[in-house]
């Protein structure tokens, strides 16, 4: 990925990460949402930059030795580059870097395209959640739980550091 940049994100950038939520999901999370996130106690968030246009963002927290991630999301003009792959693979060794063991995540099972992109990352499915996520009109879909063992990220842990750029 020579042409992006990866940076360290915080409440200075959430307006910022509401914006690509928006460009990414549905049900939008406001500029207040994504700061109350960033002040949970081991939140991280990373940010892809082409350039200096935000186009990828994933969000997570650390917890002891697990962490999980909590929003992945890449702006429509810029998918299918492997922006998601590379981010869930930043996420998780900056997991790593901060003592995460495992990594956790949930998944709407009709998801397909996001089951295969995590499958791709190792992820196997550790859990189920009925009826979880809303679809409107009163339909719902089911999550699934997946998780990642990060013993192995380590390697991939010290090779982030090189990458992140510092916030300026």
């Amino acid at each position: 990925m020579r042409d992006v940049a990866l940076r360290e994100a915080g409440m200075a950038h959430a307006g910022v990460l509401a914006a690509l939520h928006a460009d990414c999901f549905p049900s939008p999370w406001s500029e207040g949402e994504m700061i109350r996130l960033l002040a949970m106690p081991g939140a991280f968030a990373l940010l892809a930059l082409v350039g200096d246009a935000p186009c990828a963002f994933v969000l997570g927290r650390v917890a002891a030795d697990e962490a999980e991630i909590i929003a992945v999301g890449t702006h429509p003009g810029t998918r299918r580059r492997g922006l998601a792959t590379w981010l869930i693979d930043a996420a998780g060794a900056h997991a790593a870097r901060r003592g995460a063991r495992t990594l956790f995540l949930e998944v709407a099972a009709d998801n397909a395209p996001a089951r295969r992109l995590y499958a791709t990352f190792g992820c196997v499915q550790v859990g189920y959640r009925p009826d979880y996520y809303q679809r409107g009109n009163s339909r719902r879909a089911d999550a699934l739980i997946l998780g990642k063992n990060l013993v192995e990220t380590k390697e991939s842990a010290r090779a982030l550091e090189g990458t992140l750029v510092p916030d300026t």
